[in-house]
């Protein structure tokens, strides 16, 4: 409940003549310190965030500063022009929100983050299967090769794809179209 509101309750419960002690009762309440609670304000997209606390607003502050420099710095690597790039701006804010609502806010946000998280490391265990079967069937045909085994044409073909792919997914080299 924000504050103003609370006193002006109090105020009316004064006027219709509620208890003293009831209204000091209260009174006490409000008069105990609350902590404050800090958010982020992005000045561009003007946005607003829910941190956790100060520290936190300050660091995610300048992690998003960073981010913005750093895609400037690249824009300018590639020969990009920069002229119309404008700098972000992200300001640490007391919060715009009642508690009640900055931890929802701020809990929906790690809800979604969670989830970012848990897709990318869905895709890379897959990944990480498929660079394991590319390996186990190279080196499954180099150890049959340094025994002297044979090994069939098609095997040998699958297993210079597969090095390819491996290749390809590790330098981010595009791999040749398979031959088969």
């Amino acid at each position: 409940m924000p504050r103003a509101l609370a006193e002006q309750g109090l105020i009316a419960l004064e006027q219709i003549g509620t208890s003293a002690s009831n209204l000091l009762e209260l009174r006490g309440l409000l008069a105990e310190p609350t902590e404050q609670l800090w958010a982020i304000h992005c000045i561009g997209s003007n946005e607003e965030y829910p941190c956790l606390n100060k520290e936190d607003a300050e660091r995610r502050a300048q992690e998003l500063r960073d981010c913005g420099d750093e895609m400037k710095a690249g824009r300018i690597e590639r020969g990009e022009r920069v002229e119309h790039w404008h700098d972000w701006i992200t300001n640490v804010i007391p919060s715009p929100w009642e508690p009640r609502e900055h931890f929802a806010i701020m809990a929906q946000e790690w809800m979604d983050d969670a989830d970012q998280l848990r897709e990318h490391s869905i895709k890379l265990t897959t990944e990480r299967d498929e660079l394991v079967a590319a390996l186990e069937l190279v080196s499954g045909c180099l150890l049959k090769a340094l025994r002297g085994e044979d090994i069939p044409n098609a095997v040998v073909g699958k297993a210079i794809y597969s090095s390819a792919e491996l290749i390809a997914k590790v330098t981010g080299v595009q791999a040749p179209l398979n031959p088969a």
